[in-house]
């Protein structure tokens, strides 16, 4: 408890200087939902410390998740709700890594897509006229289009 109050004081002093101090809360309702916001935010651990366990009670997966040490992304609302900030940071830094991981697939996979058209647009342009032209045919459909707008009869 000394050390919530230590961590409490310095907490709330640092995020709102120059503000008096109020007493130590005892739930989170002892405190406006400005001061909630930013003490959740800011210090995660400790409000976990003052309040964890005494939100909405956890589904019963997360909870025996929480006690394995193995929090999944989705359960960072339940362990919010529970006032368990601390844990469910935890399972946002997870679900951010998922994301992570993700994002850098499928710019690898972009990447050598581009690679690859890159390549074939470089062998073209080092192609002559006559290869160009061989690697592009004219469709049967094209040809046609062209003959009759040109007048050309065979």
């Amino acid at each position: 408890m000394i050390d919530n109050l230590q961590q409490f004081v310095t907490t709330y002093s640092r995020l709102f200087p120059g503000e008096p101090v109020p007493p130590m809360p005892q739930k989170p309702e002892d405190l406006s939902m400005t001061v909630t916001m930013a003490m959740r935010d800011a210090n995660p651990v400790l409000w976990q410390s003052m309040f964890g366990g005494r939100g909405a009670p956890l589904p019963a997966d997360v909870q025996q998740r929480l006690l394995t040490g193995q929090v999944n992304p989705e359960d960072a609302g339940a362990l919010r709700a529970a006032h368990m900030d601390a844990y469910a940071a935890d399972a946002d830094r997870q679900r951010e890594a998922v994301i992570e991981r993700f994002r850098q697939a499928t710019r690898a996979r972009e990447k050598a897509i581009f690679e690859q058209q890159a390549q074939k647009s470089a062998e073209f342009r080092s192609m002559g006229l006559i290869g160009r032209l061989a690697a592009s045919p004219v469709s049967e459909r094209a040809a046609a289009q062209a003959r009759a707008q040109w007048g050309i009869t065979e």
